[in-house]
């Protein structure tokens, strides 16, 4: 099939939310975030055509631009009913020679444990793991808090969580985690967004609420999502605190928490589950462009 590409306007939307409607089961977040992500600059919205007139929409993807030397792809969507055609490769293939066209020297991106087809578009085009974090979720009503105060804890800013962040141990490495997605480990990408940090001695929490105004996936209106680093027994002891905390401020019923691998039996332990009921997590890989 012969593909053709240009920037997306705003009058593809009609067509970008048609082929959303059904990705995950009619729950993806582009529609939530496309005509934000379309004013943005520092990123190119592409679109991908099986007409040279480029008026019939079959996939989309977005590239956007961390810096002269990083991009990060991301929001790759391709019509239900032309999966499995080679369309996806065809969008990495485009994205990667755009990102070597603007110099770029890293190209990066996130995805689900079991998200099969991008994890082997990954394999195919040379991008390396980099890092992993688990994925668990859990109801309030199934949580086994116990009622004990933890020590030590304060809110802090992001110049503070920046600090603690390059020192905990299970701590991120260049890359912090939010969620689905990672950001470069540094204050310019914590300040520019509402979020919440709250440490003890040896563990540091990021708590992600639902938010309209984001520009990438965020938690749904009944969820609030935990993302956490730190040594296992802080973890869980400022786990249960903010937990409790929140549940006397917030109404929300479900939980999601992102943590190291290393972290994960000790949450598990609250009554906590892998998402999707097995183990789950979200990948970040890199390719270096050279």
């Amino acid at each position: 099939m012969e593909i053709y590409f240009r920037a997306l306007k705003i009058e593809d939307i009609p067509a970008i939310k048609d082929i959303s409607k059904y990705i995950w089961e009619g729950d993806d977040y582009i529609p939530n975030v496309i005509e934000e992500w379309l004013q943005q600059k520092e990123c190119m919205n592409y679109g991908a055509f099986k007409d040279e007139e480029k008026n019939n929409l079959i996939g989309f993807g977005r590239i956007k631009i961390l810096s002269k030397d990083l991009v990060w792809l991301e929001g790759g969507r391709v019509k239900f009913l032309l999966q499995h055609q080679g369309i996806g490769k065809a969008m990495i293939k485009y994205a990667l020679e755009y990102a070597k066209q603007i110099k770029a020297k890293t190209a990066q991106y996130s995805t689900w444990s079991k998200n099969f087809g991008s994890i082997s578009l990954a394999k195919k085009f040379g991008f390396q793991k980099k890092e992993i974090m688990d994925i668990l979720e859990s109801d309030i009503k199934t949580l086994k808090l116990i009622n004990k105060p933890s020590s030590e804890v304060e809110n802090i800013s992001a110049k503070e969580a920046l600090k603690i962040y390059r020192i905990i141990p299970n701590g991120p490495g260049d890359e912090l985690c939010v969620g689905w997605s990672y950001i470069p480990l540094k204050l310019e990408y914590l300040v520019n967004n509402n979020w919440h940090w709250i440490k003890n001695s040896r563990a540091i929490l990021q708590i992600i609420e639902f938010k309209r105004t984001h520009f990438q996936e965020d938690p749904k209106n009944n969820e609030i999502w935990m993302i956490v680093y730190g040594e296992p027994t802080a973890v869980r002891e400022l786990l249960q605190h903010i937990i409790q905390n929140e549940l006397q401020t917030k109404d929300f019923e479900k939980i999601m928490v992102f943590c190291h691998p290393k972290i994960t039996a000790i949450i598990k332990e609250i009554g906590f589950s892998y998402y999707d009921g097995d183990l789950s997590g979200v990948l970040l890989f890199e390719k270096h462009l050279g």
